[in-house]
């Protein structure tokens, strides 16, 4: 199971910072994330201590089945540029006390956050181009041809994560 230690905070109803991590183990919650997205997607959960900890790689279209509880928070990320995907527009998932004790499965549609129109120009670019040097080429401002470069390497040099079984 990859390993991602940054530690995240939320500030709670009493308005104090607290770590973002897996509280109980009561409150069962038989959820189903989707990927409804045009890419593949790395599916996090924060563990008791607030690690973040790699479960699965969804590809678009994709869906997994996993028993989880209320208080276990869920994060979303784009396998290849790390981009926070969201689920109703919430970066942290965690899912509703409704959903606690249901003996069904509840979906839950992971999708992309409204992104700044140059990142999403950048991203589109990036799909296109066949390596960074074709960055160069297009007449950008340096900064921007720079930054487009960066970004279709990172999208081509993605390593896979291996996942262990759950």
């Amino acid at each position: 199971m990859a390993i991602n230690e940054d530690v995240v905070y939320e500030v709670n109803d009493k308005g104090e910072r607290i770590v973002v991590k897996s509280i109980e183990s009561e409150n069962t919650a038989y959820l189903r994330f989707t990927n409804r997205t045009s890419r593949p997607v790395d599916v996090w959960w924060r563990d008791f201590q607030g690690i973040k900890r790699h479960y699965i790689r969804l590809e678009a279209g994709a869906y997994y089945d996993v028993n989880s509880f209320l208080t276990h928070p869920w994060e979303f990320t784009d396998a290849s540029t790390n981009e926070s995907f969201v689920i109703n527009n919430q970066v942290i998932f965690r899912a509703p006390n409704h959903v606690g004790g249901m003996l069904y499965r509840t979906n839950w549609n992971i999708s992309v956050m409204v992104r700044p129109l140059r990142r999403a120009a950048l991203l589109a670019l990036a799909t296109l181009l066949p390596n960074p040097e074709a960055a160069t080429v297009l007449g950008l401002p340096m900064m921007l041809g720079r930054e487009l470069a960066e970004l279709v390497s990172t999208l081509q040099n993605t390593p896979e994560i291996v996942s262990v079984e759950h």
